[in-house]
């Protein structure tokens, strides 16, 4: 008996005769709930760190307490999300999403109650760490049912409005965050983000693109699961790069603010980070077909990173600022949308969710150690020490990635790619997962 998912694949409208804009993705009704569904989900990742640290601060006056806090529930997401990544594909997404959504919530509520009572910050690490290990996976889910959704025409344009999305949740929650603890309280932010987390959960769960994908086959796993692909494995290890360099921005551009009057000055910076991200985006659409097939693209868009950084470094003043930190985002959602589409032909049968869950946390573990090292740097040094570690890493990286390049394929229709060391296996079709 056929799913309901393989109905909507034959009954589908054809979209890709309308050109794969961004504007008509979100013109189908299937995409748009997905999408909508999937950012609330996503909110308590997006608002997580900044309201864990405005919250513990505000209770304990200690912004070190604050920083192991957020930490703690950054870090164990990244451990975490691979393995429930794994469960998702063993066992489908309903028994592990909402379950997970459910205690994560509970964690972070946890975090308020023991907050306001002034427990020892073991008792917060722990409760946090419970937070940041049960959220579920949502990306790498919607990134593996992304093909099942659309046209094959349209995966790409799927993948490229999902990193516009991605941007589009963090500008969002960082803005509500703020708000939410000026205007009510600093404890505002969790509870919303609990709260959000659950009905996004609840409602992306139910939608049939996403509750009717099955688990995969017995016979196609791996105990090395996603990373028994080289090509998954270069993905990566050249991803905690991309992040590093904002991991560090996030801790230079606001260094840079505090030297102009005031640190908030750089907080508005990195929002222009995110901002030119969704830009990039957008010009991506439409003229991503001149950085030329996958493999070009990869490595071209790998090169221009350090380089868009490094024009930070020439801005003299906070206004001038806003330019080049807009120009140093806009490399992201085109970025991550060629790494997902390179992720999608080469990911072992049966790993979808797991492939985009490593893929998307390298990101996130470039992120937590570009920030940890940046800050002693930048306080021992200045701004600029920051924005040079920025560009430093991923120039260290490119070799590794060019040395590397015949484990990238080169588009959606190249054939064969090397799947595990050694051999040659078919590329996977995006119905296996």
């Amino acid at each position: 008996m056929r799913s309901r998912v393989e109905k909507y694949q034959r009954g589908r409208p054809t979209v890709a005769a309308e050109g794969g804009s961004l504007g008509r993705l979100l013109a189908i009704p299937r995409v748009r709930a997905v999408a909508i569904a999937s950012a609330l989900a996503r909110m308590p990742f997006a608002m997580g760190g900044v309201a864990l640290i405005i919250f513990v601060h505000s209770r304990t006056g200690s912004f070190g307490d604050a920083g192991a806090v957020a930490a703690a529930f950054t870090l164990a997401f990244a451990v975490a999300g691979p393995v429930l990544g794994r469960l998702v594909d063993r066992r489908g997404p309903r028994s592990v999403l909402l379950p997970g959504a459910t205690l994560s919530s509970l964690a972070v509520l946890a975090v308020v109650v023991l907050g306001e009572q002034r427990a020892p910050l073991v008792a917060l690490l722990l409760v946090a760490a419970v937070a940041g290990a049960a959220m579920p996976p949502i990306s790498g889910i919607l990134r593996r049912a992304w093909p099942s959704m659309v046209e094959p025409e349209e995966v790409p344009s799927a993948y490229l409005l999902d990193s516009i999305l991605i941007e589009t949740i963090f500008i969002t929650g960082q803005l509500l965050t703020g708000v939410l603890a000026v205007a009510i309280d600093p404890a505002a932010p969790l509870v919303f983000a609990a709260a959000a987390g659950v009905a996004g959960t609840a409602w992306f769960v139910v939608r049939p693109e996403i509750a009717e994908i099955p688990p995969s086959p017995h016979d196609h796993r791996s105990r090395m699961g996603a990373m028994a692909s080289p090509t998954i494995r270069l993905l990566v290890v050249t991803g905690i790069p991309i992040g590093f360099t904002f991991g560090a921005l996030d801790v230079a551009l606001p260094a840079f603010g505090a030297g102009h009057g005031s640190a908030a000055i750089g907080g508005l910076l990195t929002a222009m980070l995110g901002v030119g991200s969704v830009i990039g985006g957008v010009v991506y659409g439409i003229y991503g077909s001149r950085l030329g097939d996958l493999r070009q693209a990869c490595l071209r868009l790998a090169a221009i990173q350090p380089l868009l950084s490094l024009l930070l470094l020439l801005a003299p003043s906070p206004l001038a600022m806003v330019l080049p930190a807009m120009l140093a985002g806009t490399y992201t959602a085109p970025i991550i949308t060629v790494r997902s589409r390179i992720a999608q032909i080469a990911m072992p049968p049966g790993t979808g969710t797991e492939t985009f869950t490593w893929i998307l946390l390298a990101v996130m573990v470039g992120v937590s150690a570009g920030s940890l090292l940046a800050g002693p740097v930048v306080e021992a040094t200045s701004w600029r020490a920051g924005v040079g570690l920025a560009v430093a890493l991923p120039l260290a990286a490119l070799p590794i990635l060019i040395a590397a390049r015949e484990y990238l394929p080169r588009d959606d229709r190249s054939g064969p790619v090397v799947t595990s060391m050694g051999r040659e296996g078919v590329r996977v079709p995006a119905s296996d997962g």
